[in-house]
C-alpha cells in the first residue's frame, strides 16, 4: 500500500473526502517527522513509536574500488511496533518457509 491508496482508504473509512483525507495523511506524517526531528518521540498507543535513533560511525569498504571509508555518525528513523500492533499481525498472518526463504501470508 502507498500513500494515495492509504489516503482513499481512511476517505472511505471516516467519510471524508479524497482531498481531506489526503491532507489528513499528509499532516500526519508530518507532524510525526518534525517531532523526530525535534528530538522526540511520537508514541502511538497500541501501535507503536517512532524516533530518531542514533548510528555510530563505522569503516566500510566500496565495493567497487576496495576502499575503505569512515561512514560518519549520524541519526535515523526508528519505529518499534506497539503491543496490540504485534498480536494482531501475529493472529492474522503465517510465516512460510519455501526452498530455504521465509515468507508471510494470510
Amino acid at each position: 500500500m502507498n500513500k494515495t491508496e492509504l489516503a482513499e482508504m481512511v476517505a472511505r473509512q471516516t467519510g471524508l473526502s479524497k482531498k481531506a483525507a489526503k491532507e489528513a495523511v499528509d499532516a500526519t506524517f508530518n507532524t510525526i517527522g518534525k517531532s523526530m526531528c525535534d528530538g522526540n518521540a511520537v508514541r502511538i498507543t497500541g501501535f507503536g513509536t517512532f524516533e530518531a535513533r542514533p548510528r555510530k560511525s563505522s569503516m566500510r569498504i566500496n565495493p567497487q574500488t576496495g576502499q575503505r571509508i569512515m561512514v560518519a555518525s549520524k541519526a535515523v528513523p526508528g519505529f518499534r511496533a506497539g503491543r496490540e500492533l504485534k498480536e494482531i499481525v501475529r493472529k492474522k498472518l503465517k510465516v512460510v518457509e519455501a526452498g530455504g526463504k521465509l515468507s508471510v501470508r494470510r
